[in-house]
């Protein structure tokens, strides 16, 4: 057997056994890291574009050095060493992520220009499957660094990836021109150098590009035959450094470069996790053969589901009672809710307090009482979000209460001049460039309406809370819950989504001391993504006497297992921080989810559930919304209910609010609007009043 059929079978081997070297690294628990590659065009494709930027994204500060010559293998690095040479370019990217390049550059300088987290080495491309290249010479070029960099650093070696196919670089006659072969050789030789140095850190860039390979992209990872393509096999390459940097999962990390398609980005980053998964062998990317569909708005299209039974526990048995459903039933829906969709939120903390900040008797002209309240999560108060609440002034005695969050800030519901804006720290926390105008969103909030009507109103701007981008998780909530030496959370902990829920059930602690208000009867409500955190914030927490969903959408009130408009999967790539990563298994498979969305509906009873849609927002499916309903019905009935009780969707501006499940869709698009509010204060007047 030859040496090139020798190197393929001993790789073999190492899968059959599933040894691997390349072991992610633990989180050092240093916001700044700083990573040395001596390398060539290989590392130049690897780290000199994205990684800092898909560090920053998630919060670590990633300092840069390339130590550059083309094609420059390992025997030459060596000698370089031996000689002190100033042959390389020194690329250097720093802690604000601006590169430099100096020329005539030694090693020993380079090595010493930092305090190194992290230093790799690698073969040049042609001698990289060529075992016997490494033995040569990398443990002379190991020692030589050792010398020079802290104790505490870790030592690396860069597994490079094959050739494209149809490659014509010279090299590639190595391996008989053959791509799978020539990837094989290098996983061999790079594991084999390892065991020989002791470098046990391996980062498997070879295996990320052939992963990504088997998926749409195919073999156009390149630009040449041989370097990376410029945008996402240079971007799968960096995000393999990241997941191996920072052991934390690249998947859902929200820097991509500009242009790169959701598709792409998915590609890349799946490749990238599933390599440091299993770095000595290909990862078949199966559900990425094809790039994902345009949105379905054809009925005939729907595929064929069967929805779980709200009234059939997993062990099989039937749930006839509400007393079993209360006891059983619901707290099993909500565990599979949180674990695989919404995530698990913390307690509300114990230090939380409540200031009135102001308080106007006299606001929109006499007609209500404004206030404005901190909910401080800390003691030291640093962590807080704001309450603005108006409160009808003919009124005797506590009043019912709707409440729910706002897009652009609490001063934008209103064109009340006593409204504060944001502190400058808070604006500059929210990213905002510039300052929303006063009232912007007013048309959205019929205040004087609602007063009139004897309802008190509160909202918090839902970017006080948490953000409503993707940060990493770094600012907002998500934090104040953080184990020591933690940096985002696990894949069954909170999102967005959850983080916005469990603030709305910390506000409705402060609402139970406020004597204006009867917390017996509070309506949580929301549009759009607000819609699907007021469901959550329903389901979770039974004080919240009603629940209203406005063009919830996918992850709100439509059926996931219809696939219709907005998917599983497109809120995922789209909106990567709004729902736990466990929900990330079920992109294109809705129907391996536990769960449907009628089950979240049916978590409010026996409560009133108000569901709306618009006939021009098909993205979120107003079928699938008036159907959660209709599948909520059995539930309800248990408690001697009525639900939605009628099979067809009502026409286009006709509500029907018969039972305690209420539905309606309205003309128009995704909005909230006057005739909205209208009917959902007949609803409360109905549920609240009567």
């Amino acid at each position: 057997m030859n040496k090139k059929l020798q190197c393929l079978a001993v790789v073999c081997l190492a899968w059959l056994i599933n040894f691997s070297v390349a072991v992610p690294m633990a989180a050092t628990g240093k916001d700044t890291l700083r990573v040395l590659a001596i390398g060539n065009s290989f590392s130049q494709d690897a780290v000199e574009q994205n990684l800092h930027e898909l560090g920053k994204s998630v919060g670590y500060t990633i300092i840069i050095g390339n130590m550059y010559i083309g094609g420059c293998p390992l025997d030459r690095h060596v000698r370089n060493a031996r000689n002190d040479a100033p042959a390389y370019v020194y690329c250097k990217i720093n802690a604000e992520g601006e590169k430099t390049k100096t020329d005539s550059v030694s090693l020993a300088r380079a090595l010493a220009d930092e305090p190194w987290d992290y230093v790799s080495m690698q073969q040049a491309s042609p001698l990289s499957g060529i075992y016997e290249s490494y033995a040569a010479s990398l443990p002379e070029l190991k020692d030589y660094v050792v010398q020079r960099i802290p104790k505490d650093a870790v030592l690396m070696l860069h597994q490079t990836w094959a050739y494209a196919a149809h490659s014509t670089h010279s090299g590639f006659k190595n391996y008989d021109s053959d791509q799978l072969r020539m990837y094989s050789c290098i996983v061999d030789a790079v594991k084999r150098a390892s065991e020989l140095t002791g470098i046990r850190k391996i980062i498997p860039t070879g295996t990320a590009i052939q992963n990504a390979r088997t998926s749409y992209i195919g073999d156009h990872m390149d630009r040449d035959g041989y370097h990376l393509d410029l945008k996402i096999g240079r971007y799968t390459a960096a995000c393999t450094w990241l997941e191996a940097l920072t052991g934390q999962n690249v998947i859902g990390t929200p820097y991509a470069p500009k242009g790169m398609n959701y598709d792409d980005r998915e590609v890349a980053q799946t490749a990238a996790h599933a390599a440091i998964l299993r770095p000595d062998g290909v990862t078949d990317l199966v559900d990425l053969k094809q790039p994902a569909q345009r949105a379905n708005y054809d009925e005939a299209r729907v595929p064929v589901y069967t929805l779980p039974d709200a009234l059939t526990l997993q062990n099989g048995e039937k749930v006839s009672t509400a007393e079993l459903w209360m006891q059983k039933r619901r707290p099993e829906l909500l565990s599979l809710f949180t674990d695989e969709m919404f995530g698990k939120a913390p307690e509300h903390p114990r230090t939380m307090h409540f200031k009135l900040l102001s308080e106007d008797k006299s606001a929109l002209g006499g007609l209500a009482t404004r206030k404005e309240i901190n909910v401080y999560l800390t003691k030291d108060e640093q962590k807080y979000f704001t309450i603005l609440m108006y409160i009808p002034n003919r009124r005797t005695g506590a009043v019912p209460l709707f409440f729910g969050l706002n897009f652009k800030g609490n001063h934008t519901i209103s064109t009340d001049p006593g409204i504060s804006y944001p502190t400058p720290e808070k604006q500059q926390e929210f990213r905002w460039h510039s300052l929303p105008p006063r009232g912007v969103a007013a048309a959205r909030w019929p205040v004087e309406m609602l007063m009139e009507h004897g309802y008190a109103l509160a909202t918090i701007y839902r970017g006080d809370i948490d953000p409503d981008f993707d940060d990493g998780f770094r600012n907002g909530v998500h934090p104040l819950s953080y184990k020591n030496g933690q940096r985002r959370p696990a894949d069954d902990e909170w999102g967005t989504i959850a983080a916005w829920a469990w603030a709305m059930s910390c506000a409705m602690d402060y609402f139970q001391t406020d004597t204006d208000v009867d917390a017996s009867k509070v309506a949580v409500f929301g549009h759009s993504r607000h819609g699907k955190a007021a469901l959550w914030a329903g389901a979770v927490d039974q004080r919240f006497a009603m629940v209203i969903s406005n063009c919830s959408g996918c992850g709100g009130a439509a059926l996931s297992r219809r696939a219709f408009g907005e998917t599983v999967r497109a809120v995922n790539r789209q909106f990567t921080h709004w729902f736990c990563r466990n929900f990330w298994k079920y992109n294109d498979k809705e129907d391996l989810l536990p769960f449907d969305q009628h089950e979240l509906i049916a978590l409010m009873a026996p409560r009133p559930v108000y569901i709306a849609s618009a006939t021009e927002d098909r993205w979120a499916d107003p079928k699938g919304e008036f159907l959660s309903g209709v599948y909520a019905t059995p539930v309800y009935h248990l408690f001697g209910k009525q639900g939605l009780e009628i099979n067809q969707m009502p026409p286009a501006d006709t509500p029907w609010q018969d039972g305690c499940i209420a539905y309606h869709i309205r003309t128009g698009v995704h909005n909230i609007t006057v005739y909205d509010w209208e009917q959902y204060i007949k609803f409360a007047d109905k549920h609240f009043k009567e």
